[in-house]
């Protein structure tokens, strides 16, 4: 099982690492066509724009790979054409809400140093980027199949799309408005060969709902959904505002320029943030059959030897970037930015060593999911939330973007603590339970 956990991963890992290296591509076009200002203008709209997309999203690809693998276990092919309705029905509504919400406050960002309200005409604009966040249904549709190496071959189509777009605006000599409609156009066809795939594959299976499936009772035989989509609707939203609001947080202190760092910053590593994601979404559906079919040894023993295998991959990227980060980023910046880039060494390499506590740490939230404890979750996500983000707030404000750097250090540390410590209790107590019972 841990073979076939991260061979779904590396599928996936091969597509998001070309992905990466075109997220460079594209950020060094639009800082060299725009500069720093004028980029972390950009950067800070989207990030406002990302932020209310995923904090208002619900995360139906967890309920799909969950709810949907009971339905088609017991053959009831009627609850899951429902519940492949109710997933398109939340991600159309949170899409649409998260637009809505984007152009609606808009004028939060401006106060940011450095952007004026004349640029409140692009910030709205660019809040039609809130829209292209909410897929989830088909990507839990992929992942309840088993399909990742459809999602490897097809991830780099979106970035793709980006650079050519954003070389074309860098050789054109055009403007933010230009490069901002690239990003638009880029996150617009990510998002329907997303759901085209999601789709196709019900079609195959003749599992495509129709009409009468949307107008249903979508919770029909699936007891407790509503509760799980809020209760993880609620955590995700925490732990986006605890983890992605960083970028507005860096603006206000630093200012556009300062951002544009960031945003690098995040970019180099984002080599081991993206696994860490992947390996959650790969290990989710193994530990939800391993859970429902008593196995918690198995259970336990998955989560640790997950976790301690990532950590050694990402631990050697951390060396490699320590010994040779500078240069690469030298020569990858030096046209676009005169060498400045360079200053985004140090918080980048902090960045990085906090990434490896989030590799150790990736199975203990699903592991929670997967033990059907939604709830448990937002408790825990709202107690780090009021930790982590005043302390985000104090170390940059403070020591500037190491500051901010250092923080997800402590973020992550305090995470992996926290929840590792309540799902090894929550298994033990299991396995002396288990033990204890009398044999059938």
């Amino acid at each position: 099982m841990l073979a076939k956990l991260y061979a779904n991963v590396l599928k996936l890992f091969t597509g998001h690492v070309f992905s990466a290296i075109v997220g460079l591509g594209a950020i060094w076009f639009a800082t060299a066509g725009l500069g720093l200002l004028a980029f972390g203008i950009l950067v800070t709209t989207l990030s406002f724009t990302h932020l209310i997309g995923n904090a208002l999203k619900f995360s139906t690809w967890e309920a799909v790979v969950k709810y949907g693998a009971d339905d088609l276990a017991r053959e009831d092919n009627d609850a899951f054409k429902r519940l492949i309705a109710f997933g398109t029905l939340l991600d159309l509504g949170t899409a649409v809400a998260a637009l809505l919400v984007c152009a609606g406050l808009a004028w939060l960002i401006l106060p940011v140093k450095d952007v004026t309200r004349d640029y409140l005409p692009f910030v709205l604009f660019m809040s039609l980027s809130a829209f292209f966040t909410v897929s989830a249904t088909p990507v839990g549709i992929l992942r309840l199949f088993d399909k990742f190496g459809i999602q490897a071959v097809t991830q780099p189509i979106g970035p793709g799309v980006r650079v050519a777009l954003c070389a074309v605006c860098f050789w054109q000599g055009w403007d933010l408005w230009a490069f901002g409609a690239a990003y638009l156009a880029s996150s617009a066809v990510d998002r329907a060969v997303t759901v085209w795939l999601g789709w196709r594959e019900l079609a195959k299976r003749g599992l495509a709902p129709g009409w009468s499936h949307f107008l249903a009772s979508k919770t029909a035989g699936h007891r407790g959904i509503w509760k799980f989509a809020l209760s993880n609707n609620a955590r995700i939203s925490l732990a986006v505002v605890a983890k992605e609001a960083d970028d507005l947080i860096v603006a206000a202190f630093l200012g556009a320029t300062g951002v544009a760092l960031w945003k690098i910053v995040k970019q180099v590593s984002s080599v081991l943030g993206v696994p860490a994601k992947l390996f959650v979404y790969s290990v989710f559906p193994q530990l939800a059959r391993m859970w429902s079919a008593g196995d918690y040894r198995g259970f336990r023993s998955l989560v640790l030897r997950g976790g301690a295998v990532s950590t050694v991959g990402a631990v050697g990227v951390v060396v490699v970037y320590a010994l040779w980060g500078p240069a690469l980023l030298d020569l990858f910046f030096f046209r676009a930015t005169q060498k400045d880039f360079v200053a985004a060494f140090e918080p980048g390499l902090l960045f990085l060593c906090s990434r490896v506590i989030t590799m150790f740490a990736s199975p203990f939230m699903p592991a929670l999911t997967a033990m059907g404890r939604a709830y448990r979750n937002l408790k825990l996500a709202f107690i780090m939330t009021c930790v982590t983000v005043p302390v985000l707030i104090l170390a940059t404000w403070q020591f500037g973007l190491v500051g901010a750097a250092w923080s997800r250090i402590f973020t992550e540390a305090l995470s992996c603590a926290v929840f590792g410590a309540v799902v090894m209790r929550a298994v033990d107590s299991r396995i002396r339970r288990a033990a204890a019972a009398p044999p059938a």
